[in-house]
């Protein structure tokens, strides 16, 4: 099996999937030397200790460190050092593969040798031949929906992992950077400098060259310049913390996608909450059905939401100047994952890859 197979078939183990397909195989040929796609092979999908995946392979750290060092410089793999060692990680799919090299691109230009047109028109093929589907194919969605904080009201029991600012304040480090997804379709002229990043992951971008650090207050100013643009933000789909804050439109962006283009996921991302309107307030205005990004609201006399299509992001609430819309929590409200590892591995079990993940959890 050529290496590339190998490797394409060692990231769909993982759960967000790579399913097999020519396009896959020349992204994976575009963003890894033949060398790396054969280190890329036995690297785990938890951060480890360099000298530990280097005696696991039988092989010199030294050679370990330069070629992961290499490939980190090409966002192709998590690297950090930890009381003196170097620490990797192979990253999967998404978010990593398909997002992080574009962004890097978007912050420091040219510095990878790469035609990201054409590794642009890649990845959307290959979205649409499978991989899109892969990634929402199971109950459990990777991401959620929090909503927009003009829309959440002071009558509104809210917990913290509901709210994105209690991310922006606690996270001792977040960057942002260009939505690869909007880079690369250009299908609407929303803002694309509203991609945030949390914790040691924005660390490591904004050192790689594929992010900026910012402050807490220019975080904040980001969430609200994407609410006015009539952009959903979707997180990580874990409670203690989130790994990213992405603020979607339904033409571009690959999560929202599922639901509003390939139409045949499992699950799709979605908040604790519905909108519903108030129907005394309602003037008809018509704003709600342009900001919504699901299609879910039409007008009669007044405006009527589709529940079923309602993915709670409050942006009908945010710029409906009437106090029509609100936001109303569900009956059966959902408490995400504590973390990555209980999302991953809860994933990993609804697609029938438990073992196989697991196994890859450490250099093989």
């Amino acid at each position: 099996m050529h290496v590339y197979e190998a490797l394409q078939e060692k990231l769909n183990t993982n759960p967000l999937g790579a399913p097999k397909r020519a396009e896959f195989l020349e992204i994976l040929r575009t963003l890894f030397t033949p060398e790396e796609a054969e280190l890329a092979l036995h690297l785990p999908f938890t951060p480890q200790r360099a000298r530990e995946i280097a005696a696991a392979l039988g092989r010199p750290e030294e050679e370990i460190i330069r070629l992961c060092e290499q490939m980190a410089d090409k966002t192709l793999v998590y690297a950090y050092e930890t009381h003196g060692e170097k620490v990797y990680m192979l990253f999967p799919t998404a978010p990593g593969l398909f997002e992080f090299p574009f962004m890097k691109n978007a912050v420091s230009p040219g510095s990878l040798p790469i035609n990201f047109a054409h590794l642009a028109q890649l990845w959307w093929q290959y979205y649409e031949d499978g991989w899109g589907l892969e990634m929402g194919n199971s109950p459990t969605h990777a991401a959620r929906v929090i909503p927009v904080q003009q829309a959440i009201s002071t009558t509104l029991h809210v917990m913290p992992y509901e709210e994105a600012a209690h991310y922006v304040q606690t996270s001792k480090y977040v960057a942002i950077s260009d939505c690869p997804c909007r880079v690369t379709q250009k299908k609407c002229d929303k803002p694309v400098d509203v991609c945030m990043v949390f914790g040691y992951g924005a660390k490591y971008l904004a050192e790689r060259g594929a992010a900026r650090l910012v402050t807490a207050a220019e975080a904040m100013q980001t969430l609200q310049r994407a609410d006015e643009a009539g952009l959903v933000h979707c997180a990580t789909n874990t409670r203690d913390r989130v790994d990213y804050i992405c603020n979607c439109c339904p033409c571009c962006c690959g999560i929202l996608g599922v639901a509003t283009r390939l139409k045949g996921a499992v699950s799709r991302p979605e908040s604790n909450f519905y909108s519903t309107i108030q129907a005394d307030n309602c003037t008809a205005c018509g704003v709600c059905v342009d900001r919504c990004p699901m299609g879910a609201i039409t007008l009669d006399d007044v405006a009527v939401v589709d529940q079923a299509l309602c993915i709670g992001c409050g942006l009908c609430v945010s710029g409906c100047d009437f106090e029509a819309a609100i936001l109303v929590r569900k009956a059966d409200s959902v408490e995400p994952p504590a973390d990555i590892r209980e999302l991953m591995g809860i994933l990993a079990t609804e697609k029938g890859r438990a073992e196989a993940f697991m196994q890859n959890l450490t250099a093989t």
